[in-house]
């Protein structure tokens, strides 16, 4: 009777298993932001670092935050609440949209025009 799994099929799997958790860990720490940039109607009107205490804008209806490294949007005067439910950003070319208010954040950094992916 034949094995189901063999040496050298294990073997494989045990590589591919752990080039995947270190690509995975290393790929978690790159694109780390270092400002976010709050454009209103596709105009930069506040760039904020990343790097500092606690800070809190409100800017066109909404009500931006920095907070351990990390900008999320608190408040906002929309029906939906769809920015506030996005969550926080930190990694460059990340960003939250609230289209009713047209407020964009987005993180800026080194690597922001890094591809994330390539179809062909």
């Amino acid at each position: 009777m034949k094995k189901l799994i063999t040496k050298k099929d294990f073997i494989l799997l045990l590589v591919v298993l752990v080039i995947g958790v270190v690509w995975i860990l290393l790929g978690n720490s790159a694109n780390k932001g270092t400002t976010a940039e709050i454009k209103v109607d596709g105009e930069i009107v506040e760039t904020i670092s990343l790097d500092g205490e606690f800070l809190e804008k409100e800017i066109n209806g909404v009500t931006v935050c920095r907070e351990n490294g990390e900008i999320y949007i608190k408040e906002a005067v929309c029906p939906d609440k769809v920015c506030v439910r996005s969550g926080r950003i930190s990694k460059a070319g990340e960003g939250i949209i609230c289209a009713p208010n047209r407020v964009a954040v987005e993180i800026d950094g080194k690597n922001k025009n890094q591809l994330d992916a390539l179809t062909g």
